[in-house]
């Protein structure tokens, strides 16, 4: 599912790539295959998720990733979004949501600032300037409604791509190598030892609370056991004859 998945974004790239070279056309003629070109996307994303064994965060992302492509194909092809002025609209949100989607998962590897934080921040950044610049073009070319409409194909193209690349698939254990299967051990091995690790600094900080509320006094902790304050000698004089 990877590998068609890459394949899918390829195919996002060349035909935003057509669209953008027939600036003459209008979307209405090349709406059914959009949309077909959109479904199958997205099928395809969603089979990726299933088959997808990564983490949690990441898969969660695939999933969003091909409903939201599915969606999009659906409409198109019910005819829903057909019209030149409202196309490029829709597509420039589309591409919106995706950036925003990309620096989220890129924030996720923030601490650790990996091939994967800069690959979703790049795309985020061109999702973003693409999805913004359809809103603007009016007040900047003035670009047609199909080149704008192949922008943002060509960008959600590359999204594809680095979605597709992101998804990583492991082996069943029966076709794994001996080296594959030390290598996943020693990656077991080394998130119990942080786990554990996390678990003795719980505890260290769970045991110092403890002693330190058995050393404070009671009145302390709870206030009505704590003396009440008198306004004068006169009042503390009459409790203490009251109590004799």
């Amino acid at each position: 599912m990877r590998i068609l998945t890459v394949i899918t974004g390829i195919l996002f790239i060349a035909g935003g790539g057509f669209l953008i070279a027939k600036e003459g056309i209008t979307f209405l003629s090349v709406a059914f295959a959009v949309g077909v070109l959109f479904i199958v996307a997205g099928l395809i994303e969603v089979l990726s998720h299933s088959a997808y064994r990564g983490e949690g965060e990441d898969r969660t992302w695939v999933l969003i990733d091909g409903l939201t492509t599915f969606a999009l194909g659906a409409l198109i092809i019910l005819d829903k979004i057909s019209a030149d002025i409202v196309v490029p609209q829709v597509l420039g949100l589309w591409v919106l949501i995706a950036g925003i989607r990309n620096f989220v998962r890129a924030a996720e590897h923030f601490d650790v600032r990996n091939s994967f934080f800069y690959d979703h921040l790049i795309v985020g950044i061109l999702n973003l300037v693409v999805g913004l610049y359809v809103f603007f073009d009016s007040d900047i070319f003035r670009l047609t409604s199909i080149t704008l409409v192949g922008m943002c194909i060509v960008v959600q193209g590359i999204n594809l791509c680095n979605v597709g690349l992101t998804i990583r698939i492991l082996k069943p254990d029966l076709i794994k190598t001996k080296e594959e299967m030390l290598s996943d051990a020693a990656k077991k091995a080394r998130e119990a030892q942080l786990a554990a690790r996390e678990a003795l600094e719980a505890a260290k900080v769970a045991q110092t609370e403890f002693r330190e509320v058995a050393l404070t006094p009671a009145e302390v902790i709870d206030k009505t056991l704590a003396p009440k304050p008198v306004d004068s000698v006169e009042d503390a004089l009459r409790g203490v004859s009251e109590k004799m």
